[in-house]
């Protein structure tokens, strides 16, 4: 009898013990749907007003920040009552807001120096320009695409700038706006050793988050105006690996870029399609991860980047 009440007790236990795990996960997955929610309904407000207040891009964040890129001959402050008055305060206060304001012309560049970068990446990969690398174009003070080769390379700059100026020349019909003004920069590298190897894709797209995982970067249903999501992050000194995830819901093909001491590599994604890379033997400073779409419209999609502790397979 004794035995059997023993055994009764665990398998109630055991049952308590479930169902606690069951509420949990119930109560976190409906914490999760809550939030989506939430941003869907306040997305929806600012999509409707794109164009009354000018605004280029839009995006929150897992710290539940909302940046907002908007016109700067547009009202701030208009936008801010706008999104008083027409969002949910439950839903508002759910968020911090970060407004940046840039001329329509500065928006206007950094879309066309990304073209400009998306061409000359195709021209290095078609004509197997493997030792040739390109940096992320900057536009201030003024726009400048940035090249660099190797010292040993048996190319020149001078050749090389030539060379890649009468291709942007010759496809001068694919860059929107023929009145920017810009320069290719050639210069030899100077610490190979800094510069991280091309990541692998992994042949499974598995779970970001785990163990010796850490899921620093999770960006969902993002909703670029510009077509130019940008988002860096940290890696630590005593972790060597990560992992990037990108999906592409949109209808055109993406470039994805990683951005590592001033340094860029790029990698390709079709539309409609998601990939996972693993980074190994990562340099410690920090990253930036860049997703740009190829015709310059909308960005919609999720990135993720997850920095391991172990050995990525």
């Amino acid at each position: 009898m004794r035995n059997f009440i023993s055994v009764f007790i665990i398998i109630v236990i055991v049952i308590l013990v479930i169902n606690v795990n069951i509420d949990k996960n119930d109560n976190f997955s409906n914490k999760n749907v809550d939030v989506e929610k939430k941003w869907d309904r306040i997305a929806s407000v600012l999509e409707n007003v794109w164009d009354d207040f000018g605004l280029f891009s839009f995006q929150a964040t897992p710290d539940s920040t909302i940046f907002i890129e908007m016109d700067e001959t547009k009202s701030e402050l208009q936008l801010i009552k706008y999104l008083e008055e027409n969002i949910n305060e439950t839903d508002l206060n759910q968020y911090n807001i970060k407004i940046t304001k840039k001329s329509l012309h500065e928006v206007e560049t950094e879309s066309f120096m990304m073209k400009v970068s998306g061409i000359v990446f195709d021209y290095l990969q078609e004509n197997n320009y493997h030792d040739v690398d390109i940096y992320v174009p900057s536009t201030k003070p003024s726009p400048i695409l940035k090249i660099s080769i190797p010292k040993s390379s048996t190319r020149s700059s001078e050749n090389i700038k030539k060379e890649l100026e009468d291709v942007l020349a010759s496809k001068s019909d694919k860059l929107p706006n023929k009145d920017i003004s810009y320069e290719i920069q050639v210069v030899e590298q100077i610490d190979e050793s800094t510069i991280e190897s091309d990541a692998l894709i992994s042949d499974v797209v598995e779970d970001l988050e785990g163990t010796e995982n850490h899921l620093i970067i999770s960006d969902k249903d993002i909703f670029k105006g510009n077509g130019i999501y940008k988002m860096s992050w940290a890696q630590p000194s005593d972790s060597k690996e990560y992992k990037f995830h990108v999906t592409n819901n949109t209808g055109t093909n993406v470039t994805v870029q990683i951005q590592q001491s001033s340094h860029t590599k790029t990698y390709n994604l079709a539309a409609n399609d998601s990939t996972t890379w693993i980074q190994s033997a990562a340099s410690s400073g920090d990253h930036t991860i860049v997703v740009t779409t190829s015709d310059g419209r909308i960005f919609k999609g999720d990135v993720f980047v997850s920095r391991s502790d172990v050995p990525l397979n």
